[in-house]
């Protein structure tokens, strides 16, 4: 049946104020079973804040100031004074804000569909140009005028990007699954259409009647796709070289660790393309100034390429070199590689640093930064060639499938080096020579069975990383809560230090754990306090804990992610293993980047850490 938008959002409110996660997805799979196929592909699309999947570069670019800047322009066109910018800052979040004046500002209810609403926002989206925020706002204030409060408050987040349910990917998969049989039986095959999808809607789509047999079915035969970028494959960590053979047995792959980009290259046809059935086709707007999503960049030109970061964000554009390069390759009709982009010295064949390297990561100005920053991509892995998706297969036979066409090759696309160990004396020593004589940060060793599955993380492929020679077996990536104003030179800046959080996927909780006010310059603190203050709010964010001990003088609304290095790993012995983030911390903790490239489904989870710090005990 048709549910209305007013019943989504009292589903959202219900499960925001829900913090078990078994109970958030009861919630959610009890209502979509009454919802239509098509209500239920907008609803995944709006869970993510999104009206179409990660890859599709369509933004609501409307920011809560423009948001603010509306409703205060349309009291003072009244003649009244709501302070509604000291109202946000105080109560923290936007939604809630505009559900506290939706009575002053409504004309009358109208009931809308969820369909009508998603029509509505994609007229946001795909309004652009001149004047576009004024017409944005235009549309914005008719939804406030004719709808409830609820609905004011969940439409409000969702154009602002700060809808913030707390539901991740995985468990709307669990969601789907609960759906079908009850449990969460599906989960791990609707995690794997996922990720060689990326297209949560899609995925959704293949529901239909809810019945266990059609259902696998339908998802039994998806399989990679270029055009359609595939979720990142994930490393896990270990305390030692010995540990690695333990695992992966008597041989393994070892290939360099770059600290780059991940980009993943897609090279195809357009008569390749496979048609999938995709509510968001329909409303997608050709600019003058850009491309339809598959069309080539070249006049006439029937092949296609596209580029994907790990964020599964199309950077087609930003990389010209990798694109012109892959385009140019002979003897095959298609193909998607995973690599990494590094900023690259051609006259000292030599890599640049991370920080150079994001400088090519931009949409405008790029003929005159490429000039300055070169880039190569050394790919890694193959997950598609000539019509046949090759995750399915072993990673030596793909590595073979790699080398055998891009060997050799010198230019923008090269293949990174990969070495066949058999013991722990020759791991060391390869170790050793890309962390110091190369100067990179570590090694990546594979399984040589096994095939890529998508979005995974298990100890098939295993990081290791220089820092742990010092008890650190990897770095640590933070989402940032709040921060401190601290004190001295310091304190003129408004801020000294921040506070570092991890997610707790039982709790489905961020949990604080960590003060980091080193390796952060005068320079850099400015940037970030910048950065972070359309976020403030006056009370600790939602789904966030800390202890007493942590609480910072600022709160934050989690959004920005930063990657940490350390000493060690501690534990607090005093706590148990319920208290935050498992009693664990960092010691001399250091930033070693700013808003990485990174989503809030990548930050460091309470359980990866714990592993860590059981690594150096071992």
């Amino acid at each position: 049946m048709k549910k209305t938008f007013k019943e989504l959002c009292e589903l959202f409110d219900n499960v925001e104020n829900t913090s078990s996660r078994l109970d958030m997805t009861s919630l959610m799979s009890d209502f979509l079973k009454q919802c239509t196929l098509y209500d239920i592909q907008v609803i995944s699309y709006l869970v993510q804040g999104r009206v179409a999947p990660m890859f599709v570069d369509k933004e609501f670019n409307y920011s809560e100031k423009s948001f603010i800047n509306l409703v205060e322009g349309f009291f003072k066109s009244k003649g009244k004074r709501v302070g509604f910018s000291k109202m946000r800052k105080e109560m923290g979040d936007i939604g809630d804000c505009v559900a506290q004046v939706s009575t002053d500002l409504r004309k009358k209810v109208v009931e809308r569909s969820i369909g009508e609403v998603y029509e509505l926002l994609w007229r946001v989206v795909n309004t652009t140009g001149l004047g576009s925020v004024e017409r944005k706002g235009n549309m914005v204030m008719e939804f406030l005028q004719s709808s409830s409060s609820i609905e004011a408050k969940y439409f409000s987040r969702i154009v602002c990007g700060s809808l913030r349910l707390g539901m991740h990917s995985k468990t709307m998969m669990d969601v789907f699954s609960y759906m079908v049989v009850g449990d969460k039986g599906l989960s791990e095959e609707f995690n794997r259409v996922y990720g060689v999808s990326s297209d949560i809607g899609y995925v959704a789509s293949l529901l239909n009647s809810f019945k266990k047999d059609q259902v696998e079915k339908n998802i039994k035969d998806i399989s990679v796709t270029p055009g359609f970028p595939v979720l990142a494959r994930l490393v896990e960590r270990v305390g030692s070289f010995e540990e690695v053979f333990e695992r992966l047995g008597d041989e393994i792959l070892v290939q360099p660790k770059f600290d780059g980009l991940r980009l993943q290259i897609h090279r195809f046809r357009k008569d390749d393309l496979l048609k999938r059935e995709v509510i968001w086709q329909k409303f997608l707007v050709e600019e003058s100034a850009g491309m339809n999503l598959f069309e080539s960049s070249d006049e006439g030109e029937d092949v296609v390429v596209k580029l994907f970061t790990r964020n599964l964000e199309d950077v087609t554009g930003m990389f010209p070199e990798v694109v012109k390069e892959a385009r140019q390759v002979k003897g095959v009709k298609n193909f998607i590689l995973d690599s990494e982009v590094l900023g690259w010295d051609y006259s000292k064949d030599t890599f640049l640093s991370y920080q150079e390297t994001m400088q090519r990561k931009r949409k405008y100005d790029i003929d005159v930064v490429r000039e300055s920053i070169p880039v190569k991509s050394l790919i890694f892995d193959m997950l598609y060639l000539n019509g046949k998706d090759l995750t399915t297969i072993d990673t030596d036979k793909r590595v073979e499938k790699m080398e055998k066409i891009f060997g050799g090759k010198k230019g923008s696309i090269e293949v990174a080096e990969t070495l066949r160990v058999g013991k722990v004396e020759e791991l060391k020593k390869s170790f050793d020579n890309y962390v110091n004589n190369k100067g990179l940060e570590g090694v990546i060793v594979k399984q040589i069975k096994g095939g890529y599955r998508a979005g995974t993380r298990n100890y098939e492929w295993i990081k290791l990383k220089k820092s742990m020679e010092n008890g650190m077996v990897d770095t640590v990536d933070f989402v940032v809560v709040g921060y401190y104003m601290g004190s001295g030179r310091r304190s003129q800046l408004g801020i000294g230090a921040l506070l570092g959080a991890i997610y707790n996927e039982e709790n489905n909780t961020y949990d604080a754990i960590c003060k980091i006010g080193t390796g952060i310059s005068d320079e850099l603190f400015k940037r970030i306090i910048t950065d972070l203050k359309p976020l403030v709010v006056s009370d600790i964010p939602k789904k966030v804990v800390v202890s007493e001990l942590l609480k910072p003088d600022v709160w934050v609304i989690p959004k920005f992610v930063i990657t940490t290095d350390a000493d060690e790993v501690t534990r607090d012995i005093s706590k148990d293993k319920n208290g935050v983030g498992n009693g664990l911390s960092l010691r001399f903790p250091r930033l070693v980047e700013w808003d990485r490239d990174s989503s809030l489904e990548n930050v460091t989870t309470v359980r990866d850490l714990t592993a860590i710090f059981e690594s150096k005990r071992d």
